[in-house]
This record gives C-alpha cells, sequence and structure tokens, in this order.
C-alpha cells in the first residue's frame, strides 16, 4: 500500500496582510517567500507541509492553510 503526501494550498487574504514577514520568517520548509516590498508569496505550494505556523503566528488572520486533495 503506498501513501501519499497530503497537499495543502495556502491561502494569503491580502486585504488583511499588513506585509509584516513573520509568516516567511517562521516557514520551516521556506514555502512562503517575500516578494518586492514584502508581500508573502507561494511559489511552490508542494512545499507546505500543512504544519499552521503561518496561520497561527499571523497576528492580521491573512492566512488560511487548506488540506487539498484527500
Amino acid at each position: 500500500m503506498q501513501t501519499t503526501k497530503k497537499q495543502f494550498k495556502v491561502i494569503i487574504n491580502y486585504n488583511y496582510c499588513k506585509k509584516c514577514g513573520i509568516c516567511s520568517w517562521i516557514c520551516p520548509v521556506n514555502a512562503i517567500i517575500e516578494e518586492e516590498f514584502g508581500k508573502p508569496v507561494v511559489p511552490d505550494p508542494e512545499k507546505c507541509t500543512g504544519c499552521l505556523q503561518c496561520e497561527r503566528m499571523c497576528p492580521d488572520f491573512a492566512i488560511s492553510i487548506k488540506q487539498i486533495g484527500q
């Protein structure tokens, strides 16, 4: 029986985000990086392990993590 890696989607609400950089700093796998002017982006969503650290630490509640697939 083969196990498949869980996949997650990082949803960033830019209306709430103040570009503080906590999410990119706390991400253990660097799934979230800072673009120009500190805007957080997720260039490779497959890196996300679903640890929820960014979601928990965001002071503006601008990030949510959703499991996709199974």
